[in-house]
Parts: structure tokens; sequence; C-alpha cells
């Protein structure tokens, strides 16, 4: 006999593995763009092993729902390994996704998408750290494209770009490709139905919700069980507040069922309920499993369409369920909406776990949390709308989300407050909409929180914490919300004001603590591993500590975090506005930051700096602020102290920055093998640092044996090519070759008077950025790397040596006024003369044996030389900061030999899928400084 729940559903509102890639092989360039002339595949995709794909069941199909709700793309036509996916519009506020999501045995299937009415002219894909040019086919008609999902990414996810890419940030719309691992069949409940339809079956476990809605909503309609808040006392009877006395006894308005069409509804006012509305029968369903905990563990949603306020549990103790734990199973085609909730201060998030504990939510469901109708329904003040997310854990511990998908969040997409042994495995948010609050993961406090595989589409921050009571603007003493009933002035709407305290008490009420204390310990051991996430219009990559309220931010992790198109910022730690938080370690590793977007540094970091801080004994009572250590709630100090470890290790980032990165109040600073540019970062100005306040800065690489070694003070360059004299030269620019070429016809001193007849002279050009000097300096010294010579018939003894000058790309050969490196041929280059006092000059070296064929390609596989030459080029470098230039252009040339053609490595042949066979990143020319 099934034992009825402990008391009927309140029928009203309340009142008052990842493996370590510490070598990883360096990506060329991510953008794949098809050439117009470019009609065939680019090159055959390597043979795969056959494939399991499953597809998913229509959302929300099922018990009694026939139709899906989710529209049919109308851009994207998929295929995975064969097998046609159907791809689904994200519209609900702009289109700036589509989504192609799918389960298979293989984490690198073949991908083929066919847009049909779309011309494929480039094609990007993200995380680009993964996707280098090459790795995209496109068809001879341009309208199909295929890839392989990338090993290396360790991703269940890619995002496509075609025809844009992360710096266009909406309404392409995009296509989101989700790959989940097949499911683990023992997640999978027994769903054997129970003999008397009830939904309950105590010898399986499992409680049926769609059969125990059905039922319950029979025996209990909504038009019946639900009542408007009645008028009630308010909590701020008698109180003075902005210098207004609010009345003793004064009660808030009583309140009225209003219609669900109806919009900008506040509290005491509800919506009237639907029909099939399953919020109470929910409630009803977890008191019963609480009512026979040695028989039932198990709440199953089947196929179909669940509408309701949210997944709400509250103070459920799982351990005390047969198993030691409750489980949440959601099938494949469940979609779990959330309604228009019951008026603009209610708390309504997609999933709500409160104040319980051992809680195991599994299966491929989808939540859908409304948050564009609710916010079309409801204007949103802050002070009149308690902060709500996606899915959120308050209050609770050893919670478990397995392949958790949730869309179209309100607010923040995942979150955490006072949580303890959370864990998140192979979760989805996707809420690729202008919302306001729309982060990532944001576990704003908790300790010992794990999540492993995370995607995320937002419009704010792709990772945050710290943001302690995220809803202070929505209490009664709040300065938005009397200041808004006009407290404190002659006209003050005391009526308002009191029913918008009482909505904050509803929502403490229900959730068993105020908006002051949804956060009140310290966070520490956060772990975020193997996540893609994007963003659309605001918030950082990583954001660790603002409005912390004085607590301590300790232990972060971040392993392969691959961050697309964030548009503030970085990794940002703040310190203010409210009291500072006395972060600890961050360790970010293995992970990609694009930096299309960003308007400040890559890195920002501000530790304390050793003053003191102050919490009052009232910041403590009335605004929650962190307690004092010894209990008493007497004001007290500490001290702000710096982060103590902050480490970036193997970590790439996919632009240069002209900007520095400020590192501020941190006690040791570790930077290994960072690539900017999809350059290996050995120069100081490739990744540009302001410390301050920093105790130990190191910053690494490994060089080509093995070996780690000390950042080069100095900088790579961001340009080289060579200019020929040969009448088949001189119109062509080679800032794309593999190598740099110098030959002089004895016409100047560098050869660079030569104007007709049939010489071969030949120039180099180097640009260097100075940008991240903050300096004159002492010395510097350009390094190139030789390769070799043409002429086997030139004595290896043979001697030569460089000779450079600065010049600019204002003054050109060809009359003109502008001749960059990535245009300049020998018609059009920097017009100089040089002269003995003008040049600088390197030591003198022999040819050596190493000979390098004529020809732009043919010496891709020759041997190299590998000797650094270097130039002194002190003065040159002096001058340029001293003028405010931001770089330094300077052409190469040898001193002489007709028959001496020297070859030099150029940026292009140390690094990238073209590059020299036998050239090292440390091979790219650059220049070290000595400050």
């Amino acid at each position: 006999m099934i034992r009825p729940a402990g008391d009927d559903a309140d029928p009203t509102p309340a009142t008052a593995r990842r493996r370590s890639r510490v070598k990883r092989v360096l990506a060329a360039t991510a953008s794949a763009t098809i050439a117009a002339a470019s009609l065939m595949f680019a090159g055959a995709l390597p043979a795969q092993a056959a494939t399991t794909v499953h597809t998913y069941a229509p959302t929300g199909v099922g018990g009694g729902t026939t139709t899906s709700p989710d529209a049919v793309s109308t851009k994207y036509q998929v295929q995975v390994a064969g097998t046609s996916v159907q791809a689904v519009k994200y519209a609900q506020n702009g289109n700036n996704f589509d989504i192609a999501r799918f389960a298979s045995d293989s984490r690198t299937p073949t991908i083929t998408v066919t847009l049909p009415s779309t011309t494929i002219n480039t094609v990007n894909i993200y995380p680009a750290r993964y996707y280098p040019a090459g790795s995209v086919s496109v068809s001879a008609d341009k309208h199909t494209l295929t890839f392989q999902m990338s090993a290396d990414a360790g991703l269940n996810q890619a995002i496509v770009m075609v025809n844009g890419d992360s710096t266009n940030a909406s309404g392409q719309p995009y296509l989101a490709v989700i790959n989940d691992p097949l499911e683990d069949p023992a997640q999978h409940p027994n769903t054997t139905s129970a003999s008397d339809g009830s939904g309950v079956n105590l010898q399986t476990g499992v409680l049926n919700f769609q059969q125990f809605a059905a039922k319950y909503l029979a025996d209990h309609p909504n038009s019946g069980a639900q009542t408007a808040p009645a008028a009630t006392t308010s909590s701020m009877a008698g109180k003075t507040v902005d210098g207004t006395a609010i009345p003793a006894g004064q009660k808030t308005s009583a309140g009225n069922l209003v219609s669900a069409s109806s919009t900008n509804v506040r509290y005491p006012n509800v919506r009237a309920m639907a029909a099939n509305d399953l919020t109470f029968a929910l409630k009803a369903a977890v008191d019963t499993i609480k009512a026979n905990p040695t028989a039932l563990n198990t709440l199953y949603f089947p196929n179909g369409t669940y509408v309701w306020s949210g997944l709400l549990v509250n103070g459920v103790d799982g351990s005390t369920l047969k198993g030691g734990k409750l489980k949440i199973y959601t099938d494949e085609g469940a979609l779990l909406q959330n309604r228009i909730q019951a008026y603009m201060e209610a708390f309504e998030p997609a999933v709500g776990i409160i104040n319980s504990s051992n809680i195991e939510i599994d299966g491929r469901g989808m939540f859908d949390g409304r948050g564009v109708a609710n916010y079309r329904a409801d204007s949103h003040d802050a002070y009149r709308s308690v902060h709500q997310g996606g899915v959120m854990v308050m209050h609770s511990s050893d919670i478990t989300f397995n392949d958790t998908y949730v869309r179209d969040a309100k607010q923040w997409n995942y979150e955490t407050h006072t949580a303890t042994r959370v864990q998140f495995n192979n979760i989805k948010a996707l809420t690729p909409y202008g919302q306001p609050w729309i982060d990532g993961t944001d576990f704003a406090s908790g300790q010992d929180i794990t999540a492993n595989g995370v995607f995320t589409l937002g419009n704010d921050d792709a990772f945050a914490s710290g943001h302690y009571n995220p809803s202070d603007g929505f209490t009664p003493m709040a300065s938005g919300v009397w200041g808004n009933f006009a407290l404190g002035t002659s006209t003050p709407d005391i009526q308002g004001y009191v029913n918008a305290a009482g909505a904050h008490d509803t929502v403490a009420d229900m959730l068993g603590f105020d908006s002051y204390h949804w956060d009140k310990a310290d966070s520490k051991n956060i772990s975020v591993s193997n996540t893609l996430n994007w963003s659309v219009g605001a918030g950082n990559s990583i954001r660790i500590g603002w409005s912390s309220w004085g607590y301590k931010l300790n232990n972060y992790t971040f392993d392969n975090f691959n961050s697309v198109s964030a548009p503030a910022g970085g990794i940002f730690t703040q310190n203010s506005p409210k009291p500072y938080p006395r972060i600890s370690s961050i360790v970010i590793k293995n992970s990609s930051f694009d930096t299309s977007r960003y308007t400040s540094g890559p890195v920002r970091l501000n530790g304390g700096n050793g003053s003191t801080q102050t919490i009052t004994a009232d910041d403590q009572a009335t605004y929650g602020f962190a307690p004092n250590p010894d209990g008493s709630g007497n004001t007290y100090t500490y001290t702000k102290t710096p982060i103590s470890t902050f480490k970036l290790d193997n970590v790439w980032f996919s632009q240069q920055e002209s900007n520095s990165s400020p590192l501020n109040g941190t006690t040791n600073v570790t930077m290994n093998n960072l690539t900017v540019a999809n350059q290996p970062v050995q120069y100081t100005g490739q990744f540009p640092l302001a410390p301050s306040g920093i105790g130990t800065l190191t910053t690494t690489y490994t060089g080509a044996n093995g070996q780690t070694q000390n950042v080069k003070a100095g900088a790579l360059t961001n340009g080289d090519t060579w200019v020929g004299a040969w009448t088949g030269d001189q119109t062509k620019n080679n800032s794309s070759d593999l190598t740099l070429i110098t030959r002089n016809t004895g016409v100047g001193l560098m050869g660079e008077q030569y104007t007709t007849g049939s010489g071969d002279g030949k120039l180099s050009y180097i640009q260097i950025p100075l940008s991240s000097l903050t300096r004159a300096p002492s010395q510097a010294t350009l390094h190139l790397t030789y390769v070799g010579h043409r002429y086997s018939t030139v004595p290896s003894t043979d001697t030569d040596q460089l000779l450079v000058q600065p010049v600019t790309d204002t003054t050109c050969t060809g009359g003109g006024t502008s001749c960059p490196v990535n245009t300049m041929t020998w018609q059009n280059r920097p017009s100089f003369t040089a002269t003995n006092s003008s040049v600088a000059k390197s030591a003198t070296f022999n040819l050596g044996s190493t000979v390098v064929a004529e020809g732009g390609g043919t010496h891709q596989t020759n041997p190299v030389d590998g000797r650094d030459i270097t130039v002194d080029i002190t003065s040159f470098v002096q001058n340029a900061y001293t003028a405010g230039q931001p770089t330094l252009l300077l052409a190469v040339g040898n001193a002489g030999g007709t028959n001496h053609e020297l070859r030099f490595v150029s940026s292009e042949g140390a690094i990238g899928t073209g590059k020299l066979t036998n050239g090292t990143a440390e091979m790219a020319p650059g220049v070290t400084v000595t400050p």
C-alpha cells in the first residue's frame, strides 16, 4: 500500500578525463579561408572505423504531446558519419545559433554540413587552437563543408562559423555541434509501470511522474487548489526606513489571481495557473517519495512535455532513501519547461536544488527556463526581481548532475551558492541571447565543486566565482528598494514598499534563508575542465572575486578551458567593490582563449597589497558579510593578502594584444609554454606584462631540445619579407615565404640603389613591435637564424656579414607613402640610402657548407645551418622608443660577394603546418633587450 505524502502539496504561495598536454603540437592559423578558385576538396579526411550515431528523440513528444516545439534549422543540414542529424533553430531572441546534437561512440566523428542557400566563402571552427587551416574541406559547389572532430581538443562540442568568425558576435546564425558519449544504460531506471496506474512502483522504487501527475491533477485540479496570498502584517511594520516610519501593524495588500496573459504582475497578485501546470503535482511527488523512504528513490520523467515553475527540490536528504540517494531521471525526449512565472518577483529557476543532499540528476531530457518569455512578460527591475538562473544548487551537498541540458535560462546558466561536493558531468547550458546576466558557469560560492565537460552559450562571463549574494538589491533595506518607493520624501509609497518587502520575504520563506545569506562560507577547491564557452555581448572568460563580502576564495583549477568571443577580457580577478576576498591559488592549464573581442588585457590580476580591511558589526548582522572568526559578531579587521599562486601552463591566446596584462599583488606568478597568435612565447613582447607588487615572476618555454628556458626580454617579429630586383621578382611580395633572402648587387652599400638591368639583388625587411617596452633599453640585439647559401661553387670558407638599417614604410621607392611588409615589392619598398655610419653590422661569419637551391618552396626540406647571427641595433631601438614609434622596421642585407645569396629563417619558416621541416620556433627573427 502506498503511504500518502506527509501533507498535500501547498496550494498557496508562501507568505512571509582529460590527459595532460604539457607539450602540444602548435596549431597554425585556425581560419580556413576558401579561395574562390579552390573548387575541389582540399584533401581527404583519414579513414575511420564504423561509428555508431544515436539521434535523439524529438523534444517534448510523448504522454499525449504529438508535436515538438523545436523548429528545424533552415540553414544547416548535418550528417555525422553518414547519419542525418537534425539541427534545431535557437531563435527565442534573435538567431545566433542552430544546434545539432547527437550521441556517438566516437570522439572524432566526421561531420558533414550542407548549407543549401549559403555559399561558403570562409569557415572557422572553434576552439580555434584545435582546428587549424586545412582541417576543413569544402565541396566544389561551395555548399558543403566536412571536418573531423578533434581528438586533441578532448571536447564533446565544436562551434562552426561560416562566413564569419568570433569577432561577429551574433546574427549569422552559427552551428553548434554536440557529440555526447553514448549514454550509460546503468543510469536508466526500471520503467516498469505500477500495476494500479498510480505511477508509483514500490517494487522498482520508481515514481513515474507522467502517470502520477495525471492522476494528481484529476484529483486536485489547479483551479480549486490555487489561491492568492492573503494580507499579512509586514516584517517592516513599526520600523523606520530612510526617515519614513512604516506604521505598526502595516499589512501587505491582499493578492488577486489574474489572467495568465497579464503582464507586469507584481506580488501579491499571482497569475492563474493553467490546468496542466504541474507545480503542485511535483511537490506531491517529492513528498510521496519522502514518505516512502524504504521503497522509493527515483523520480522518473518519460518522454513528453512538462510545464511548471521548475524542478524545485527543497529539503530532501537522499541518504534517507533506499540506496542512499534520490535519483531524478529525464528521458531524452522529455521537455521540462518553465511557465511564465507566477509574478515578477517569484523565484522559479529551471532547476533548483535547495537545502538538500545526496541527489543525482541523470538523463538527456531538456530543461527549458523560458527566460526570454519571462523577461517579456514582466519588467525586471533589480529591486523587484529576485535573481534566478537555469540550474541553481543552494545550501546543498553531495549533488551530481550527469548530462543535464538547460536552455533559455533567465539569468546565470549554472550556479552554486554555499554548496559542497557538487559534480557537473557533461553539462550543457545554451542561452545564446542578449539577455542580462547570462553567465556560463557561475559558482558564486562553494567547496569541492567539480565541472567536467561543460558547454555554454551565454551573454556574460564564461566562468565566474565570488559573486556572493546576487540578490542583495532585492532586500527591503537595499537603497534601490526604498528609493524606488520614494521613502524619505514627502510622498512615500508605503504600500508599494511593504508589498515589495513581502515579495522578498516570500522568497526567503520558500528558500529558508534571505537574500543576504545565499552565500555564507569561504569557497575552495573549484575545478573546471574540458569546457567550451561562447558569449554574445558582455563579460570575461574567467572572473573571480566580485563582491565576495569578505569571504575567502581558495584553490581554483582550470584544465582544457576554452573561451570563445568574450568581449570584456580574459582572466580577471577583482578585489572590489565589496570587502577583499583573499584569493589564493589559481591554476590554468591546457586551455585556449579567443582574444578577438577583448577590450582589456588577457590577464588582469588584482591581489591584496597588505593594507587592512574592516568588516563592521552592522555589515555582519544586516548584510550577510563574513562573520567575525571569533563568533562574537563584533567589528574586526584582516589583511588584504596577495594572491598566493597564479599559474598558466600550456595556455593559448588567439591574437597578440598591444596592451599589457597588469599583474598586481601576487606572491608567485608562473607562466610556462604560452602560445600567442600561434607562436610560442619566447620573447616578453609577445605577451607583455605590467607587474607591480609581484613576489616571484617566472616565464618559461620548452625549447626544441626539450629543455625549459626562460622567456627572453625582447620581441618577436610581427612581420617579415624579402624583395628581389630580378625581373621575375620585382612585383612579388614574399611575406609568406619560409625564408628571408639577401644578395648584394653592389649598387649602394646594401645593394639598395639598384634600379634597372639584369641584377639579382635581394633585401629582407623585418618589423619588430616596441609596445612592450617600458623604457629605452640599454642594449638591443637582432637575432636571425642562418639557413645556408645558394651556390655550391662558393667555398664554405667564404665570409660575409649582415648590414641592418632602420627604414620607414611611408617613404617608398615607387613614390608612394605606403609599402607595408605584407604588400611590399622591390618596385614599392622602403626607400633608403645605406652608409657605413647608418648601418649596424654583424660579426663576420663563414658561409658554411649548407647549400639551399634557388626557388621559393623547394628549400622546405633542406637542412638548416642553425647558427644565430646577431646584430647590435641598440641605437635603432632607443631612437625609435624615444620617438614613440610602435614598431621598428629594419632593412637587412649582406655586405658582399656577388654570389653570396644568403637565406635566413622567416617567421613562417619557424612555425606552422607548412614551416621548414628542420625549422623550430626558436629560429624566428626577434630582438632581445637588456633594460
